[in-house]
């Protein structure tokens, strides 16, 4: 299936970007144990996120929808486990010691979101953790354009948003907005119940 990201691969891979969640990241990273398994959920070209867990000798498996920007991380971590797939259509078996869902969520009609949320904590060890962000304006729906091309972006205001994690056994850790010049956009830890 064709997304705008397939259209748009090449030119925001090589776009130059702040690693904004790096911070997040390394706090994140804090909390496992070295080698575990970590889900990167809308993986994207693999640059920043999954190279940094690879380069920092985690196991990854990312998963995203636009086959081109997987074509292009099959080159920056070939270490890493990459699979094609819709992040509310993904039947993973493997068990995760954390997951990480950076800039991907928003991208889903937010009627989806629980139903993501309860897949990443299904996939979740107990006490396994989750890195996530999202935008917390309460916006149904709206679309923005990046290189030509129109993206969707959708999401609830931000007490919704922990609601429906605590709902399917997540405790949140950290919650703070982390881009004051991005629509309310926040970065949040939770941890599934041990």
């Amino acid at each position: 299936m064709h997304n705008s990201y397939d259209s748009i691969a090449g030119e925001w891979h090589a776009y130059e970007r702040q690693f904004g969640a790096k911070k997040y990241v390394d706090s994140l990273l804090g909390r496992l144990m070295p080698g575990v398994k970590i889900l990167d959920l809308g993986c994207g070209t693999g640059q920043p996120v999954a190279q940094y867990l690879v380069r920092n000798n985690f196991r990854v498996v990312g998963v995203d929808q636009s086959a081109n920007m997987l074509g292009i991380a099959r080159r920056i971590v070939p270490e890493a486990e990459l699979i094609h797939a819709d992040m509310c259509e993904m039947n993973l078996t493997d068990e995760f010691a954390a997951a990480i869902c950076w800039d991907s969520i928003f991208h889903v009609e937010r009627t989806q979101h629980q139903g993501i949320f309860r897949k990443l904590s299904n996939l979740l060890e107990p006490g396994g953790w989750l890195l996530l962000s999202a935008g917390a304006t309460g916006h149904e729906g709206f679309t923005s354009e990046m290189f030509g091309h129109e993206f969707f972006y959708s999401g609830y205001e931000l007490e919704e948003t922990l609601r429906l994690l605590r709902s399917v056994e997540f405790e949140i850790e950290l919650c703070e907005e982390d881009d004051p010049s991005s629509l309310g956009h926040v970065a949040i830890i939770a941890r599934k119940s041990a």
